[in-house]
């Protein structure tokens, strides 16, 4: 992904020492919510916030987490790459409304244990 988007148009760089999978965006000339790589799932944009609970819970393959704030489903999605979409990610929010978004992010981004 990296190198995909710093060719098209996005100036970019690790989050930091304390995320292997975090990224900045410094500024972009194309949105970021509508290139091929995010529309196929390749990336999510969310706060460099929504990594440490997760990497605090540090979920492993097969166990059970519950996420009670999971829209727009950043968090979610975290959970589940790392426990390689399996076990089961119980992913709540408490607007319906918001809902929405976590169930498209999920699909769109390949989660199947949530």
């Amino acid at each position: 992904v990296v190198s995909t988007q710093s060719t098209g148009g996005v100036n970019l760089d690790p989050i930091g020492k304390w995320s292997k999978v975090g990224l900045v965006v410094y500024n972009t000339s194309v949105p970021l919510g509508a290139t091929p790589e995010y529309l196929a799932g390749h990336y999510m944009l969310q706060g460099a916030s929504s990594f440490v609970p997760v990497m605090g819970l540090d979920p492993k393959p097969g166990e059970r987490v519950l996420d009670m704030c999971a829209a727009p489903g950043g968090k979610s999605a975290y959970l589940a790459a790392l426990m390689k979409n399996t076990g089961m990610v119980f992913s709540n929010d408490a607007s319906k409304t918001r809902t929405k978004s976590l169930t498209a992010n999920l699909h769109r981004l390949g989660v199947h244990n949530a």
